[in-house]
């Protein structure tokens, strides 16, 4: 019955605080995408896509956060309503209220885990993809009196006069240099432009003009011809969303075992290069050392008329020479290592995410049971603080594990058992009911 009663109580926050997390993410994506529904005249079922495309990151973010809000939540009303007393009174420890809650965020850790390695990264593929294919978008045409249109491409188009009544135009110029080579510039007095084969192709009927045809690597080869009447046709003028596919991925496009077999092929392409500094080391150092290095140099007619300070100056530079071969070697050596960390650090954060929400259960209970204060507003605060300063840990970590300069495993996991043995230290302090000036005087 306990058990029921504390699941129970942890539902209706938790639900409220995964929709309230879950949309405030969405809003901060809502100007992106407004954008692209006025610069790129992108229909909203597109636009709707896409976000449910990005819904996916979302979640895995919104769960751990809406945990820690339920259990601060849940256990502050229990508290402040005095229920904890109650349990207290009955003979029962409060610490076995934690246990059903506790075995449910690890359940939603599993849970967020496999979310994460086998479904998260299928989205993120599409998503980037959809975005790269409405990034490449033409806006819709408008076509402006004396103002130059270069959204399509390999075209360049000025037209004086419009009349979008009749479509009759004038002063037309059209620059085609789809052959940067060999461009074409097409001037009429008039004529009429509609658009054809569904608005993929401009179909212009020019009338008194002329065909400018240069050769960028032979100017005299210039020709020019008149025509009365001609129609040229420019074509990939749709506005329309062209979807393409992509077999790149990135990091977070892989799931677990994509990005262990990439690190496994990474760390096999270093071998070479360790071997290559190695035997570069020990054959010049060797050679410019070695006792017959007298013998190389005199077979040499180079070194010999050589002074003493000349030879100096020659063993410097080869000095010098095999120095730089060795830091470019290490050099690459350093960006595979990097590369590796990249998506060690990926690995670790499809894992310490998802338990980020168990670290919270340990935090947030007994937390919120001492101070006693319930209420949603109280909750959310708290949990904001405390999310930000975890994420910005996470960040922070990160952007460590990148330079090198801390271990992968640590970076994702250093936030997850910090904020973690506090949390039991909270707990053993609620368990044994003794003041925490006790546990400090007695230390």
């Amino acid at each position: 019955m306990l058990t029921k009663y504390a699941l129970k109580e942890h539902i209706t926050p938790f639900l409220f605080a995964f929709f309230v997390t879950t949309f405030v993410l969405i809003l901060e994506t809502l100007p992106r995408l407004v954008s692209l529904v006025i610069d790129k005249s992108v229909s909203i079922w597109i636009v709707l896509e896409l976000v449910g495309l990005n819904l996916a990151w979302m979640l895995a973010l919104s769960t751990p956060m809406s945990i820690l809000v339920a259990t601060i939540s849940a256990f502050g009303r229990l508290s402040s309503d005095s229920e904890i007393l109650s349990v207290k009174a009955s003979g029962v420890n409060p610490v076995r209220i934690l246990v059903p809650v506790i075995l449910a965020s690890i359940a939603i850790a599993g849970i967020m885990i496999h979310f994460n390695d086998q479904i998260l990264p299928g989205l993120n593929h599409k998503a980037r993809v959809l975005m790269g294919d409405i990034r490449v978008m033409r806006p819709t045409l408008i076509f402006t009196p004396s103002r130059f249109v270069d959204d399509i491409r390999g075209y360049l188009i000025l037209l004086d006069r419009v009349d979008h009544k009749t479509s009759e135009v004038g002063g037309v110029r059209i620059n085609d240099i789809r052959n940067p080579q060999y461009p074409v510039m097409i001037l009429a007095e008039r004529g009429l432009m509609e658009f054809v084969d569904g608005g993929n192709t401009i179909k212009f009927t020019l009338y008194d003009g002329e065909i400018n045809e240069l050769d960028m690597k032979d100017p005299s080869a210039y020709k020019r011809i008149s025509f009365g009447k001609q129609i040229f046709y420019v074509t990939g003028v749709g506005s329309e969303l062209v979807r393409s596919e992509s077999g790149h991925k990135t990091d977070r496009e892989m799931n677990i075992a994509e990005m262990e077999n990439y690190i496994s092929k990474v760390k096999k392409s270093m071998n070479p290069f360790r071997q290559r500094a190695t035997t570069l080391i020990s054959t010049e150092f060797e050679s410019l050392f070695d006792d017959s290095v007298s013998t190389s140099y005199a077979e040499d007619t180079t070194y010999l008329n050589m002074t003493d300070s000349m030879a100096l100056v020659a063993f410097r530079d080869r000095v010098s020479s095999v120095e730089r071969r060795v830091e470019r070697t290490i050099s690459q050596i350093k960006e595979q290592e990097k590369l590796v960390a990249r998506y060690q650090i990926e690995i670790n954060k499809k894992y310490s995410i998802p338990f980020a929400g168990l670290v919270f259960v340990l935090f947030g209970a007994p937390l919120a049971i001492m101070t006693r204060r319930g209420g949603m507003g109280f909750s959310i605060a708290v949990s904001l603080g405390i999310f930000v300063m975890y994420w910005a840990s996470l960040i922070g970590g990160e952007d460590l594990a990148d330079r090198g300069l801390i271990d992968p495993f640590w970076a994702m996991w250093g936030a997850n058992v910090f904020v973690g043995i506090i949390g039991l230290f909270l707990i053993y302090i609620m368990y044994t009911e003794r003041p925490i000036t006790v546990l400090l005087r007695k230390r």
